[in-house]
């Protein structure tokens, strides 16, 4: 009698291993390139999990997904900012819950400093929650915004991303032209090696030391190095995305206001194809003119998709 789980048929009782050995070269990275999967290959052995985590201490992993703020802090942590082609974050997502201001704010201000070490970054996805706790609009404060900007403006100097959403980020006219210091651009091999610095500090979990001085990356060892900075804001950072296919900013409360700064800087981008507009406070009229202003090769959505008070 045949033993319980085995096949007669001379055929394996895993249909994966019935497929192409070619073929199972092409989607084995893919089917593990995940947090969960790597962590537990990671624990499987000693020699996978030296293969499996960089000098730190932390998972090379390909994509997150997040949907928590614990698990958004502990991905982080946790995985290493050079190896991530995929971040995405959906604090919006039903059933997630509700945080404090100051939380998701530091969260955030993390974010930013975790993105300049992001060094294979192709796509990101932040969607924050729209209200609060205490159930109020969550916007973001100048520090929490300026972190962001940095973390953009060093992922902009790596060229790789072509897929960015900021959903519910309020984004003002103010905040789009807002200065922010940041580190002149350096080569990606000094910045590269900058990822691979150490993460953690001594009590092995706190991304911030007991002055708030930042512990990720090294990033603030390599500033110390190099001081120079200059001054970018979120437009000016955008206009140097230049390998982006695809720019998606809704539920961001833009104006008509703001709208009107996009066209000269999605222009100036040649590969971009996508552009998505929706759940903002812009006119028809002034959608129209966006467009009219955008090259044939930009696709623009989310006319019929406005909340205009009058």
């Amino acid at each position: 009698m045949a033993a319980e789980g085995s096949r007669t048929d001379g055929r394996s009782a895993c249909p994966i291993m019935e497929c192409p050995p070619e073929l199972l070269l092409e989607l084995g990275p893919r089917l593990f390139d995940t947090a969960q999967s790597a962590g537990r290959l990671a624990c499987a052995s000693p020699v996978l999990s030296s293969g499996l985590r960089n000098k730190a201490g932390q998972l090379r992993v390909g994509s997150i997904v997040v949907v928590s703020l614990d698990a958004f802090k502990e991905a982080m942590l946790r995985a290493s900012p050079g190896d991530v082609e995929a971040f995405r974050v959906d604090l919006a997502a039903r059933g997630t819950g509700r945080y404090d201001r100051g939380e998701i704010s530091r969260a955030l201000q993390e974010l930013g400093q975790y993105l300049e070490g992001a060094s294979s970054l192709q796509a990101l996805s932040v969607r924050l929650a729209s209200f609060d706790v205490a159930m109020e609009r969550l916007r973001l404060g100048p520090e929490t915004w300026a972190a962001l900007i940095r973390g953009l403006s060093g992922v902009a100097q790596f060229g790789r991303l072509r897929s960015l959403e900021l959903s519910h980020v309020t984004i003002k006219a103010s905040q789009a032209t807002q200065a922010v210091d940041c580190p002149k651009a350096r080569s990606s091999r000094v910045l590269r090696r900058a990822a691979t610095s150490p993460t953690r500090g001594a009590d092995g979990g706190n991304l911030f030391g007991p002055k708030g001085q930042s512990l990720l990356l090294g990033v603030a060892v390599a500033r110390a190095e190099d001081g120079s900075t200059e001054n970018r804001s979120f437009l000016d950072v955008l206009g140097q995305l230049a390998e982006l296919e695809e720019l998606r900013l809704t539920h961001d409360e833009l104006l008509g206001s703001t709208a009107t700064m996009l066209p000269p800087v999605l222009t100036s981008l040649p590969k971009l194809e996508r552009v998505d507009l929706a759940r903002n406070h812009i006119p028809k009229h002034v959608m129209q003119e966006v467009r009219d202003a955008l090259p044939r090769r930009i696709s623009l959505s989310g006319d019929e998709k406005q909340t205009v008070c009058f």
